[in-house]
């Protein structure tokens, strides 16, 4: 983490951290290995990459085969870093922004040997309270979150001993109050990217 990154300034709420960071979320579809060939200098502006596979029944299903988050300083710049690492006309499907974090920001936190990501769809004028009530003394392997602008409401990380404890854990976020759908989906590896650096699933990150 870059210092000075408003992200980590404990002065600020989470609305201004969101405000201020720079992380967009990208989902890619019909995407096969990413991370093998993705090469990391010429994609400064991403700070995580893996390919995923789904492990949740949600409705709707999760469709992602790939997962990055871009940090850019202009969101006009969002659409040209994210479709750099796939070849055309095939765009970027989905993004989304944070306008809000949790009680941990995704990939700036504690980090499990294996983890996925979560799409939670929240009832009407429950975001704030979906978002607070899922933190570490609540959530197994919870590793930060998000309230978002785009097409679900919040986005999670959790994390766990192997692929199977990451994918109960990810359901069960269908059984907090206020969420109607959860999209899941477990990093796939053998590998994914995190600042800087190509990691191995299953290993612990070392920085």
């Amino acid at each position: 983490m870059d210092e000075g990154d408003p992200v980590l300034d404990p002065r600020l709420s989470a609305f201004e951290k969101a405000a201020l960071g720079k992380d967009s979320y990208v989902f890619y579809e019909d995407t096969t290995d990413k991370v093998g060939p993705f090469d990391p200098e010429e994609n400064r502006d991403f700070r995580f990459l893996a390919d995923v596979e789904p492990c949740t029944e949600g409705k709707p299903p999760w469709r992602w085969t790939a997962f990055a988050i871009i940090e850019v300083e202009d969101m006009l710049e969002l659409s040209t870093a994210a479709n750099r690492i796939i070849a055309p006309p095939d765009p970027v499907r989905e993004t989304a922004k944070a306008v809000k974090y949790g009680a941990r920001v995704m990939r700036r936190s504690k980090h499990y040997e294996y983890f996925g990501f979560a799409r939670l769809h929240v009832q009407r004028g429950r975001v704030d309270e979906v978002l607070t009530a899922i933190n570490d003394d609540t959530t197994p392997g919870y590793s930060g979150s998000a309230a978002v602008n785009g097409r679900f409401n919040i986005i999670v990380e959790l994390g766990g001993e192997g692929p199977d404890e990451v994918s109960d854990r990810l359901l069960a976020l269908g059984d907090v109050s206020g969420v109607t759908d959860v999209e899941g989906a477990r990093v796939a590896g053998p590998q994914y990217y995190y600042k800087g650096l190509k990691r191995e699933v299953g290993v612990a990150e070392e920085d």
